[in-house]
């Protein structure tokens, strides 16, 4: 018998020698007449010649191709068994290249291609390969591994769903419950237990029902012995997806497998009972898990605490906690939990002690934020700052703020007294020489007192901040300038970010420094400078999407329409993609307007919908542009109304929705909703308090369109830079209005104005 690697030569060879139809032998004889019959192919002397076969019938080009690639196939084969994978790489792209829709041939390549370690290359062709042929599962499952590998984890979940869905795969085959078993795995990690548990339930059916599945006692074993597949991992999910009946299956086969021995699935059975309301089956499970002494972070001691609520027993919740830490006085989880409920016990000494203690074990978060709650309610200022900080100014760091130290900041806010006394302390701890006062404190003190907008306290400690922590100049800058600029103290903002750009320690930010330096001068009023600013930083970084959009926002903020113009045109052809690119082709509609190009301000934003029919932001712009003008009232309301049911607590869109209204002659309606948005936090704008007034004029309640264009003109004056127009239309509504007897306080009759003059 020939081995595997001889047989694929002879047979390659011999596709070789049918596809010119001339035989060929490993060594040519010489002078051979031409008319000499072919002595074939022979790999050894006694080997019987191999000669080509001589067709009936000639072959199609097409059928020509076929057979090439099978022998271009066949020879990849040769070089792949003897691991000589870039010439097997070579002869299966020829037999691609002859048989494009081959599939057999793109199983093969794919895998050299990974041995060649050109994963792209592999999938590449691994999803043309699906193309060819979407049933094929075993592929599809490939990809999702390669997806996982490189933790594309939507594109695996979609590659192991095609590859469970194909038509071609047994639905009572191992291989369909492996394939249920990963994408369980996958499901589970990305967090959607729902798909995870409909995954997990047939690989459950299948462990108790293997013979449905083609399983034998062996391959059931590895399931279960394997992590992601084992009973309690099933049941974990389950519990997680409130699946009770397949959860129970599931958790007391794990409890057989343990043989009755406590463990983390009694756990899971609590959880479970405690969902369905069995609080005393749960209460059973949840004793035999803590006989264990297994620690599982706090959510066991938690589970106790809600099931005892549930049974009317929370005043034994104590006695119990403390008991299991007499039992088990290294666990931490527990003795943290048991401080917290000391605390919730108005306990604090006893609290107090366990923090102290897990203090000097080892220090957390966890353990400072416990004891800056005694402190607040104790109100000890100093401990409460020393404690409180060190959580903080880590928290600062971090893209959002942890809830729990959120919440122990907003408490200490609602207490005036204490707030008084923490800046107290931390202006006395300035002055001390050498000052006493550390990094975090400072921090935490300069971001209490811009929440209680005392933004001159928050400057001081901002400043004394940057003095003596250098190091965290970057972490400084970011957290005081972004303070000024949210409390509108645009000079203070200016200079932070000056001195952020002349910083030598902030080099490497120096770009990032000079654009929000831009941003604070043109706010301030200073637009020359901020242009100045911007250009430093586009020189340090050029082409940048974002310096180049700052500085189009510069000119169009300062009411340079036609430069915003042309610099927001120049940005959105270049930048098609980035994230603002929407905003810009907005900004451009907006422009235009005011250029009095109505036509071109439309047509940009009804292009941009015609593709986002359902964007608030264009459905907002574009109705407020109709109704501005008059048109398509019922159209504009549609679309507006669209916007503010997306974004309810939006001021600009129930602004358009009241001016729509005021529009449609709906004045009650529409003094309604701008009143609302007056009353929100981002509703202090000129525009709004004008169009309030207007209503209030139509409904004749002339003292209230005094008050709204009073407030009107003032925001108006104080915005930067000045709206003239819209500045001079407000003041000649406010000289229309019958005008106020200054003895009684009422509108003067209409022939009053005659005798005053006015």
């Amino acid at each position: 018998m020939l081995y595997p690697v001889r047989l694929c030569l002879i047979l390659a060879f011999t596709f070789a020698a049918c596809r010119s139809g001339v035989a060929q032998t490993e060594t040519p004889a010489r002078n051979v007449s031409a008319d000499a019959p072919p002595r074939g192919l022979q790999i050894q002397q006694l080997d019987d010649p191999a000669l080509p076969i001589k067709p009936v019938k000639s072959r199609s080009a097409e059928e020509e191709a076929h057979v090439n690639a099978r022998a271009w196939f066949l020879t990849g084969r040769v070089y792949q068994q003897k691991q000589d994978f870039r010439a097997a790489r070579d002869a299966y792209e020829k037999a691609r290249q002859l048989d494009p829709e081959a599939t057999y041939v793109y199983r093969e390549l794919i895998e050299v291609y990974f041995q060649l370690r050109q994963p792209d290359e592999a999938i590449k062709l691994a999803v043309k390969a699906v193309e060819l042929d979407p049933g094929d599962f075993e592929l599809l499952r490939m990809i999702g591994f390669e997806m996982v590998k490189q933790r594309r984890l939507p594109d695996a979940v979609r590659y192991f769903e095609q590859a469970r869905q194909s038509p071609k795969i047994d639905q009572h085959s191992g291989f369909y419950v492996l394939l249920n078993k990963e994408l369980g795995v996958l499901y589970s990690g990305m967090g959607e237990v729902d798909k995870a548990a409909d995954c997990y339930e047939i690989v459950l059916q299948a462990l108790l029902k293997p013979s449905l599945y083609g399983l034998d006692s062996r391959t059931v074993s590895e399931f279960t012995k394997s992590d992601a597949s084992s009973y309690e991992r099933i049941g974990q999910v389950l519990v997680a997806a409130k699946r009770t009946d397949p959860a129970v299956k599931a958790l007391q086969r794990a409890l057989a497998e343990r043989r009755g021995k406590p463990s983390s699935v009694n756990l899971l059975l609590a959880q479970l009972y405690h969902q369905t309301d069995e609080e005393q089956k749960a209460l059973e499970q949840i004793l035999i898990f803590f006989e264990a002494n297994v620690q599982r972070g706090r959510a066991p001691y938690v589970l106790l605490r809600d099931i005892l609520a549930k049974l009317g027993d929370t005043d034994s919740l104590l006695a119990r906690l403390e008991a299991l830490s007499a039992s088990a006085p290294e666990n931490r989880d527990l003795k943290l939990f048991l401080a917290e409920t000391y605390v919730d016990n108005d306990r604090l000494d006893d609290a107090e002690k366990l923090y102290l203690d897990a203090l000097k074990d080892r220090p957390s978060n966890e353990v400072y934020l416990g004891l800056a709650r005694i402190y607040r309610q104790q109100k000890k200022a100093r401990e409460l700052l020393d404690n409180l900080a060190i959580p903080f100014a880590q928290a600062v760091a971090m893209p959002e703020t942890p809830p729990d130290v959120e919440a122990e900041v907003a408490a200490i806010v609602a207490s005036d007294e204490l707030v008084t006394a923490l800046i107290k302390l931390g202006e006395d701890d300035i002055k001390a020489q050498p000052s006493t006062l550390s990094f975090p404190a400072t921090l935490l003190l300069a971001n209490l007192s811009a929440t209680v907008e005392r933004f001159d306290d928050a400057e001081s400690f901002f400043q004394h901040a940057l003095k003596t922590n250098p190091a965290q100049a970057s972490l400084i800058v970011r957290e005081f300038g972004q303070t000024m600029l949210t409390a509108e103290r645009y000079a203070s903002a200016v200079k932070v970010y000056q001195a952020a750009t002349e910083n030598p320690l902030l080099q490497g930010e120096k770009a990032q420094n000079f654009l929000m330096l831009a941003t604070a001068r043109e706010l301030n009023g200073e637009t020359d400078l901020a242009i100045e600013a911007i250009a430093s930083a586009a020189k340090l970084f050029p082409g940048n999407f974002l310096i180049e959009y700052r500085e189009a926002w510069i000119y169009y903020h300062a009411h340079r329409y036609a430069e915003a113009r042309d610099k927001y045109a120049a940005y959105i052809e270049k930048h098609k993609d980035s994230p603002y690119a929407k905003q810009a082709k907005f900004s451009l509609s907006a422009i235009y307007v005011e250029l009095g190009e109505m036509q071109k301000g439309e047509q940009i934003l009804e292009e941009y919908l015609a593709e986002n029919p359902d964007d608030p932001g264009v459905n907002n712009d574009l109705g407020y542009l109709y109704a501005d003008q008059g048109k398509n009232l019922e159209k504009a309301r549609a679309m507006i109304e669209k916007a503010v049911a997306a974004e309810p607590e939006n001021a600009a869109y129930l602004d358009s929705l009241g001016w729509v209204l005021f529009k449609l002659k709906e004045f009650e309606k529409a003094r309604d909703w701008l009143k609302k948005a007056t009353a929100l936090k981002t509703g202090g704008d000129s525009t709004i308090w004008d169009h309030l007034g207007d209503c209030h004029k139509e409904l004749n309640a002339t003292d209230e369109a005094r008050e709204a264009w009073t407030t009107a003109l003032q925001h108006a004056k104080e915005e930067k830079p000045q709206d003239a127009e819209l500045i001079g239309r407000i003041e000649g509504k406010l000289k229309a209005l019958k005008p106020v007897d200054a003895k009684s306080g009422d509108a003067k009759p209409d022939d009053a104005r005659a005798e005053t003059g006015k």
